[in-house]
């Protein structure tokens, strides 16, 4: 009986993760080509539930379906845990961490300033980063390929919400959001290590 009922929410959760994951890159799609429509970024109203409420049954079903996969196949070698785990608990504390860096007005797409610093000296979208490494390392933690591609589904996503974000900002901001989209990766790149060593370097130098 619980096989059965691990076997059913396994399925129901694929096919949940997959249609919200194709709905959800139609939507982000529709809005690139046509931003008349306000499709996002929403601050509120049907638009901004209908993005959120998609991205939530996507993130909720890969969830579910890595855990079913686990207790499907079988929980596997505890190396997969060591790597996976501290690897999704790591980057799901900094991507909590930045909600509140950030402040949750801002992040839900409120227009209270443009934030520069903190995690964003390092890339211009930390949280979109981090919770991609959050999803990698619950495929390895859960021993799933899906999960993993999923983790890549997610990156795509998170790339149409960042094009369709970024217009918005060089609209509200203008040449401070410009200056910074040249001085800052949109992810990460050379320049985020960089920056990020040289702070560490500087900050055990004040320690010691």
């Amino acid at each position: 009986m619980l096989f059965q009922t691990l076997a059913t929410a396994h399925t129901v959760s694929l096919i949940l993760a997959i249609a919200s994951a194709v709905l959800l890159g139609a939507h982000l799609g529709l809005s690139l080509r046509r931003p008349d429509l306000g499709l996002w970024p929403a601050a509120s109203g049907w638009r901004h539930h209908l993005a959120f409420g998609l991205f939530r049954v996507f993130c909720g079903a890969t969830v579910v379906f890595a855990l079913c996969e686990a207790a499907v196949n079988g929980w596997g070698h505890w190396l997969r845990y060591a790597a996976g785990v501290p690897l999704m608990l790591a980057a799901f504390g900094i991507t909590l961490w930045g909600y509140r860096f950030l402040g949750l007005d801002n992040t839900y797409c409120e227009s209270s300033g443009l934030v520069t610093g903190g995690m964003y000296e390092y890339s211009r979208n930390p949280q979109y980063v981090t919770s991609v490494l959050a999803a990698a390392g619950l495929g390895i933690a859960s021993g799933s390929l899906l999960t993993l591609v999923f983790a890549g589904v997610l990156f795509l996503l998170y790339f149409l919400f960042v094009l369709n974000e970024e217009r918005w900002l060089a609209q509200s901001y203008g040449d401070a959001f410009r200056d910074y989209m040249q001085a800052t990766p949109r992810f990460v790149d050379e320049r985020s290590l960089a920056r990020f060593g040289k702070d560490l370097r500087e900050d055990l130098r004040e320690a010691l």
